[in-house]
């Protein structure tokens, strides 16, 4: 082949190429399956491995670096506005006071006004703390817990609809006292995923599958996903179903899958190392998507090479992590296209 015919047969394979990318990208945000034809980034608390965790200078900092979903947990404080936090109260691993004191008491985030919440600093990782420990290349930003509708705003406008949301419901069935009940938190979420017109781009997750279930009876089209570990869900007749809707795994042959799909989920998030490749191919059978998720605290780091390995190889749809720079080197190794950055002019 002459150097022309090369260069014209390089010139049709790269037009397929972008061709194929700007199909994928219409139903980027569908809510199943994506058939191994890629695996989707999702920046877990908006990469906590890096920046304070949830906050606005790690939005900032995930949509630099890019990926396809930003990651946010929601708590609702005492005169109802949606606050991102991973924590039913303020965690003493990562919080000061006005004073610069590290908290000593996990305050209920429902029991103050949002006000009284700015005055905390969540901008540092506590010393010597094993909280602390997982993630040593965090860097410090002094700045506080914001809104839901904050982040979101700043999300639109700097990425317009090429960013995804991953919006986690906090809550505790066994401690309802301390927050805001499933109901509730499906009618203020709903209210502001449509006031800010994300449906159509939003997963939403919780362990609580009640309160995806009472999401889908305002709207079925909202794209719920049902998270899961080992502690939260236990298969078998000892299951108490507190975590999962009251079901019985006997019920649905002792099925993760079988049980998400039942309560009308689109989407299945265990924790990775709990997944097997049997319940991966049952849940798309079911038309699932499967996003897995991974957990320091539980795996002694913040980023797991053997399991996510392991998770690329089996092909699940997406992985949440705290690392999502490190995961998009993998995957770029393993020959997929990744989500881009944004470039942003202000710092912080």
């Amino acid at each position: 082949m002459n150097l022309k015919k090369t260069l014209c047969a390089g010139t049709i394979l790269m037009s397929a190429i972008v061709c194929l990318a700007d199909e994928s990208s219409v139903v980027k945000y569908n809510g199943v399956p994506t058939n191994g034809e890629t695996i989707q980034v999702y920046s877990h608390r908006a990469a906590r491995g890096l920046m304070p965790e949830q906050t606005m200078p790690a939005y900032v900092e995930t949509l630099r670096l890019g990926a396809d979903y930003v990651d946010m947990d929601i708590g609702m404080t005492k005169d109802g506005v949606i606050v991102i936090t991973h924590d039913l109260g303020l965690n003493p691993n990562l919080t000061r006071d006005e004073n610069g004191k590290w908290v000593t008491e996990a305050i209920p985030i429902h029991s103050m006004t949002f006000e009284e919440l700015q005055k905390y600093n969540v901008g540092k990782l506590k010393p010597g703390s094993k909280y602390g420990s997982y993630f040593p290349h965090q860097r410090s930003v002094d700045t506080c817990i914001p809104t839901l509708k904050g982040v979101v705003d700043y999300v639109k406008k700097v990425a317009g609809d090429k960013v995804g949301f991953q919006i986690e419901i906090k809550n505790d069935p066994t401690k309802p006292q301390l927050t805001a009940t499933p109901k509730e938190f499906a009618e203020a979420l709903y209210k502001l995923m449509k006031e800010e017109g994300i449906i159509d781009r939003t997963e939403v997750q919780a362990f609580d599958w009640q309160c995806l279930i009472e999401l889908n009876k305002l709207d079925p089209e909202i794209k719920t996903a049902y998270l899961s570990d080992h502690t939260t869900e236990v298969m078998d007749d000892t299951e108490k179903g507190t975590w999962i809707a009251g079901l019985k795994p006997k019920d649905y042959d002792y099925s993760l899958p079988k049980m998400v799909k039942h309560c009308g989920g689109y989407c299945w998030e265990p924790f990775e190392a709990d997944l097997t490749k049997k319940d991966l191919d049952e849940a798309h059978k079911l038309g699932l998507k499967v996003v897995v998720w991974g957990w320091p605290e539980e795996e002694g780091s913040e980023f797991d090479y053997k399991t996510v390995e392991k998770m690329i190889d089996w092909k699940v749809d997406g992985i949440i992590t705290d690392r999502p720079d490190i995961l998009k080197g993998l995957l770029a190794a393993h020959g997929y296209n990744l989500p881009q950055g944004f470039i942003i002019s202000e710092k912080m």
